[in-house]
């Protein structure tokens, strides 16, 4: 599942692989999904949901169930 991590927190994993950027970044709606953190959040993205991406795919689902959509950029972790 994606992360919505800011830039002071990225994932420590080596599960996610990149990121991509929910569209209006940095002035979104998503904020990071650290407890007390309210910094704009990167979708951070596992390799399925990076292979996704690469076929097309622009919705991605974080904590909650709730879908962000991002833009057509790809970043490398």
């Amino acid at each position: 599942m994606a992360l919505a991590r800011c830039d002071d927190h990225r994932p420590g994993d080596s599960e996610h692989v990149g990121y991509a950027l929910p569209l209006g970044y940095p002035s979104t709606a998503v904020t990071c999904d650290v407890v007390g953190c309210e910094n704009p959040a990167r979708l951070w993205l596992d390799k399925d949901e990076r292979k996704a991406f690469v076929a097309g795919t622009r919705v991605f689902t974080i904590g909650g169930g709730v879908k962000v959509r991002v833009a057509d950029d790809l970043f490398p972790n």
